[in-house]
């Protein structure tokens, strides 16, 4: 069983990752951590509850996180996801509110209360993670596992040519993460962009009657009938779910040791994840970074799991 708090910022590809988390009996939900990221805090706290009471988890707690980056520009994806995060969902009004502790405060109560039993996984900006370190250093000796949906670091980024987007709304804090010494897994552009699901696939899995199954195909409406066609794209890339199925069943992904620094300074670079895989240059390997993914081993276990538990 792996105990995960998901550091999340709704986003439709987040909201597939939990719904494939909801689904999954390998994963004890813990606790969701929310963080500004492809929209606000306030709206990613509000899609988090909603799609909890969309899929009746009420019993698992919501901590609103970072408003802000940790010195950068706050930076939306309201392009890809909607002007709320959600596309065209009409999600229901939560019947829940966020607990009252700030995101980093639960992540460090979760991680020291139960040493070596806690898996961050995060798939939005690293602020919060960030934030919790600087306040209790001794979770990255605590905490079980972290794994990073970001980075890109052997293709192109998807922000600018060189940056991933959850690197590049809080570089800074990425840079403190990778930096800490905590067992990393980096799930990276590297092998999210070789998880499309298809159009066609994508209309099937959203035919059903259920709440969810209307969700994901009012998310999808958006995506294909409006961001797609704009920025000429034909599938929607898994990059949330891949690193969430990444956590109970780590073979899905070829993994490799690399030393990974986070670009801070570049006029053009911003954000870029150098790795170093090999030769002299190299440090001590700081992540097991993904470079390859049975893409549809994977697609179809998302498809499985979430087209049965939401039919």
């Amino acid at each position: 069983m792996h105990r995960i708090i998901l550091d999340t910022d709704p986003g439709i590809d987040d909201a597939l990752a939990l719904f494939l988390a909801l689904a999954s009996p390998e994963i004890q939900l813990e606790a969701i951590t929310t963080v500004t990221g492809n929209v606000d805090v306030e709206h990613t706290t509000h899609n988090a509850l909603a799609l909890l009471t969309l899929t009746g988890r009420t019993d698992i707690p919501v901590a609103r996180g970072s408003r802000e980056p940790l010195v950068s520009r706050r930076l939306h994806a309201t392009h890809v996801h909607g002007d709320h995060g959600m596309g065209k969902a009409q999600l229901p009004p939560p019947s829940i509110q966020p607990v009252k502790q700030h995101a980093v405060d639960l992540m460090i109560e979760k991680i020291m209360n139960n040493p070596g039993e806690i898996t961050i996984v995060a798939i939005g900006p690293l602020t919060n993670l960030a934030l919790a370190l600087h306040r209790e250093p001794s979770i990255a000796q605590t905490v079980r596992e972290v794994v990073i949906m970001g980075g890109a670091l052997l293709t192109p980024g998807n922000v600018t040519p060189s940056a991933e987007f959850n690197i590049y709304a809080d570089p800074h804090a990425a840079h403190v993460v990778f930096k800490a010494g905590w067992p990393i897994r980096l799930v990276s552009l590297d092998t999210t962009n070789r998880t499309p699901l298809t159009q066609a696939r994508a209309t099937a899995l959203s035919q059903g009657e259920s709440a969810v199954k209307t969700c994901i195909r009012q998310m999808f409406a958006h995506y294909f009938d409006v961001y797609a066609p704009l920025y000429g794209v034909a599938d929607f890339h898994m990059h949330d779910p891949l690193c969430l199925a990444s956590v109970f069943q780590p073979d899905l992904i070829t993994w490799q040791p690399a030393y990974v620094e986070v670009e801070l300074q570049g006029a053009l670079t911003t954000g870029e994840t150098v790795a170093y895989f090999k030769g002299p240059q190299a440090a001590t390997p700081n992540v097991q970074a993904s470079i390859a993914v049975d893409a549809e081993r994977f697609i179809q276990l998302f498809i499985e799991r979430v087209g049965t538990t939401f039919p």
